[in-house]
């Protein structure tokens, strides 16, 4: 056991989950109960679903899926992933400009998103995630924006553009939604987090 204190936080650290078997990995989801889901981005790019018991020592890599290309189910530059309430699970890719849509287990379903800068339209699409009503709210990071849509991919509305004030975001990466709806989104290049309601107020 590894005890760690941080501004004035104790932390211990007794071991970890997966070690050389997953490198470079970006994004983690919680799925329904002891399934968490990581976006692996280091060759072969994967989505990794693993087990969490309440236990030290039940973790279990139980499957990955995914792999490198643009093919249905495939992945060049994946970067964000989200659960719905449907349990499917919806992976962002920064180089495609879209969002693919798997099963709880791993299985193929769709994918979704056309390449620009208009609205419903996606360039170098990033953090992801999913609201109580469960609709997607996804970073454009290079449009320098927030846009929300449906699972199916129909756009609903959107906020942002290139600056450094209030509601403008430089490069923005991260994003994550709390149980009212509000959303919080890392600024990158502006080196800030902002938060807003689920109408981008």
């Amino acid at each position: 056991m590894l005890t760690q204190i941080v501004a004035n936080r104790v932390y211990d650290f007794s071991h970890q989950v997966g070690g050389r078997e997953i490198q470079g990995d970006v994004a983690v989801a919680v799925g329904p109960g002891d399934d968490f889901y990581l976006v692996v981005r280091n060759l072969p790019q994967m989505v990794v679903r693993l087990t969490i018991g309440t236990v030290p020592g039940d973790e279990e890599i139980v499957g990955q899926f995914g792999s490198k290309g643009d093919g249905d189910g495939e992945f060049v530059w994946p970067t964000g992933i989200g659960v719905g309430r449907d349990y499917n699970l919806y992976v962002t890719d920064e180089w495609l400009n879209r969002v693919t849509v798997f099963d709880r287990d791993g299985n193929y379903l769709r994918h979704w998103g056309d390449t620009g800068d208009a609205a419903g339209q996606l360039n170098g699409p990033s953090g992801i995630d999913v609201d109580s009503h469960g609709d997607l709210f996804i970073v454009d990071s290079l449009n320098h924006r927030v846009q929300k849509f449906t699972v199916g991919g129909e756009y609903l509305a959107g906020w942002g553009g290139l600056g450094d004030g209030p509601s403008e975001f430089n490069t923005p990466w991260g994003l994550t939604v709390d149980d009212q709806d509000q959303v919080y989104v890392a600024d990158h290049k502006n080196h800030r987090v902002q938060k807003f309601t689920a109408s981008g107020e």
